[in-house]
């Protein structure tokens, strides 16, 4: 990402605070890797140091949507809106809304909501002892979300309330008490141009396929309701478009698949490792 600001310096603003911001959080992770080593035997200085990255999450996510336009100069909604257009017939934001309600829409805001629960469960799963487990989705989690910075980049969009806001007015659905301080969060702290792939989507697809065969079935079919929930709702709401969800759907399948043969192929190259070793006893 430093990369990035110093070749596209040209079309950023105090650019030089961008390197130096990511400077600051790599300095963070050394010396909390630092700590670790020096009390190995410390359980919150362990915890706090592997919850390092979901501590710098939120500078690296400001950051990555400050760079969006170092590409094209400019949000591309215009292109996504035509296809989406050509290929539906129309907007899918809009046909979403027409089957909808104001319980409705509280409810797969609720959804919507729950994605900040996924930034707790690594934490959780780590301090009940399940060290792997918790390595593993906090890796799978964090790699999926940088994906999905890069791809601000790449598809840099406005999002659908900016770039259409006649139509977000006509048919934007109205819900009651989440609604409200959900759309309140989105207008404080998401910036325009975090759209593509869509983070919520990808992030609470990656949570569900990774945790999925090591909770219980009852927490199963809630990750499951809610990950579904939250997928309809990124439409549904007027956040991201439907391309959004389908690029953050397929940046966590490939995640999620690419991590998945490397950790299966890792058990048989120890065994080949171990087997001519032995031989030579």
């Amino acid at each position: 990402m430093t990369a990035i600001v110093v070749v596209g310096r040209n079309r950023l603003a105090d650019w030089p605070l961008l390197p130096a911001g990511y400077a600051l959080a790599a300095l963070l992770l050394l010396a909390l890797a630092a700590a670790a080593r020096q009390r190995p035997g410390s359980g919150p200085v362990a915890v706090i140091r592997f919850a390092a990255p979901l501590l710098v999450l939120p500078f690296v996510y400001s950051a990555a949507a400050e760079t969006v336009l170092v590409l094209h100069g400019r949000f591309v909604d215009d292109v996504v809106l035509a296809w989406e257009r050509a290929l539906f017939g129309g907007s899918p934001n809009v046909a979403v809304v027409s089957a909808g309600s104001p319980p409705l829409t509280e409810l797969l805001t609720l959804c919507y909501f729950s994605y900040y629960g996924c930034f707790l469960l690594p934490i959780v799963l780590y301090i009940r002892g399940r060290k792997a487990l918790a390595e593993r989705y906090l890796f799978a989690a964090m790699t999926t979300l940088l994906i999905c910075y890069l791809g601000f980049i790449a598809v840099p969009l406005a999002g659908p309330v900016l770039a259409t806001p006649e139509l977000a007015t006509a048919y934007r659905p109205s819900g009651y008490l989440i609604t409200s301080l959900q759309n309140q969060i989105m207008a404080t702290f998401d910036p325009p141009g975090a759209c593509f792939p869509s983070p919520h989507v990808a992030g609470a697809w990656i949570t569900l396929l990774c945790l999925r065969r090591h909770v219980s079935a009852r927490a199963r079919l809630a990750l499951g309701a809610l990950t579904a929930g939250l997928t309809a709702a990124v439409v549904y709401d007027w956040y991201h478009y439907l391309s959004d969800v389908a690029a953050g759907l397929a940046v966590a399948l490939t995640v999620h698949f690419v991590i998945g043969r490397y950790a299966a192929r890792r058990p048989v190259q120890a065994t080949r490792s171990r087997v001519p070793h032995a031989a030579h006893r």
